[in-house]
């Protein structure tokens, strides 16, 4: 019989593509404390930081009563 300890923890056999980025997901996010909103602080300070120009989405626009919801705002409006 096998303990529990054998029981296989890992993602299903497969792509090889996929297989790294799980890795790579899964390193990341245990670095932050699976903790999403700690990832993305750090992720904004790193952005400030780096010297880069960065590019703002565009700013969403209400839609007005009784007209058809904007393409662009999509489901999460």
């Amino acid at each position: 019989m096998s303990k529990t300890s054998d029981v296989q923890t890992t993602k299903p056999t497969g792509d090889l593509v996929l297989q790294e980025v799980w890795r790579a997901k899964d390193t990341l996010s245990a670095e932050y404390g699976h903790d999403l909103d700690r990832m993305f602080a750090e992720t904004r300070k790193r952005e400030k930081l780096s010297g880069h120009p960065l590019v703002e989405p565009p700013k969403r626009r209400k839609a007005m009563a009784g007209s058809a919801p904007d393409k662009q705002a999509g489901a999460l409006s």
